[in-house]
């Protein structure tokens, strides 16, 4: 019975060790993507028990509530020139858990970017408002205006051609303007327009207007921006001190994308090389257990052509490296005169 316990223990600390590997709960508030090695596999969307590659493949997991980001407040300049102190935040939801892990890798990158966005977009919407429409009721449209903007990323037109089915994908919008420093808002371009754009990045009638190519942050970043509203919006005590507010914040804005931007390559190139390490030490080991054994085979066959030549030989062979082991000037040994050890040295024939 005893000699069964070990086997045992063995077993029960395997099994303690693999199954946390292989099984994993995806909970009814999360979705869940699987890497091997970086590489995605597959996605897990709706909650239970799910099965992985032990050691092989990751597990990330999504939160698919609905999500809220506190926007660093900010110093926004009106239409009519008025500084406003402007404390937002938004909500979000991420749709794809796939595009979402490729370009923002988790919820604080996630948040870092969509505080940036939408502060954009409001920076861009105030300063085509009026003070008192930005703290009237008139507020609600502003907001409803600032999710929809802030629900598009402009992109270059080379991005759209490389990763978009064209200028008329569903999640690519085109827009004009005339002048990008009025007040009046760009328009969407029209098909006989977007058949120019098509045809050539600058057609000559379209010399007169900016062009902006849009993409839905759905299909770049897998996460759609549901409501932003304002929680805040204060008057400065004096002008220094809005300047300086808004100067400040447009920094951090700035500096927040760099190091968001700076954080999703630095987790790219880890991720990339951790893999490329783990596939050269895997590759090597697996050689290197291959050679071994192929040597230790060589090595027996060897012995074993050896001794079917002539296994009196060895046997010689191996009862003088026992001599020179215990036969010295220091040891005294007792053995019967039948004892096999002593045959060569009564016989030189070995007994044969």
């Amino acid at each position: 019975m005893a000699k069964f316990i070990i086997p045992l223990i063995v077993i029960i600390i395997a099994g303690l060790v693999v199954i946390p590997q292989t099984l994993f709960v995806v909970d009814e508030t999360q979705m869940a993507i699987v890497t091997r090695f970086g590489e995605f596999k597959r996605d897990h969307r709706t909650p239970g028990l799910q099965v992985k590659t032990p050691f092989a493949e990751q597990v990330t997991l999504f939160d698919k509530r609905l999500l809220r980001v506190d926007v660093a407040p900010a110093s926004l300049l009106t239409s009519d020139k008025r500084n406003l102190v402007i404390d937002s935040y938004a909500r979000y939801l991420i749709i794809d858990p796939l595009i979402f892990y490729k370009n923002l890798r988790n919820e604080a990158s996630a948040d870092a970017r969509v505080g940036d966005i939408v502060n954009a977009q409001l920076r861009q919407e105030v300063a085509r408002d009026l003070q008192t429409e930005v703290i009237s009721e008139t507020r609600e449209d502003i907001m409803d205006r600032v999710t929809a903007d802030s629900n598009r990323i402009s992109i270059p037109r080379g991005d759209v051609l490389r990763d978009y089915d064209g200028l008329r994908d569903p999640y690519i919008s085109v827009r004009l303007d005339d002048d990008p420093n009025d007040e009046i808002r760009s328009r969407l371009a029209t098909d006989a327009e977007l058949e120019l754009l098509v045809a050539n990045a600058n057609p000559p009638e379209l010399d007169d207007f900016t062009v902006t190519y849009q993409a839905s942050i759905r299909k770049a970043l897998g996460i759609v921006i549901v409501d932003v509203r304002i929680k805040r919006a204060d008057f400065p005590p004096d002008i220094e001190t809005s300047v300086f507010s808004r100067m400040e914040a447009e920094r951090e804005r700035i500096a927040s994308g760099l190091r968001a931007e700076g954080a999703q390559r630095d987790s790219e190139i880890r991720a990339e090389v951790d893999r490329q390490v783990k596939i050269i030490l895997e590759t090597a080991e697996g050689r290197s257990a291959l050679l071994i054994g192929e040597a230790e085979e060589e090595a027996i066959a060897i012995l074993a052509e050896s001794l079917k030549k002539n296994p009196d030989f060895y046997s010689f062979r191996r009862s003088l490296e026992a001599y020179r082991v215990f036969l010295d000037s220091q040891t005294t040994v007792i053995l019967d005169p039948d004892s096999d050890l002593l045959k060569f040295l009564s016989d030189p024939n070995g007994g044969s």
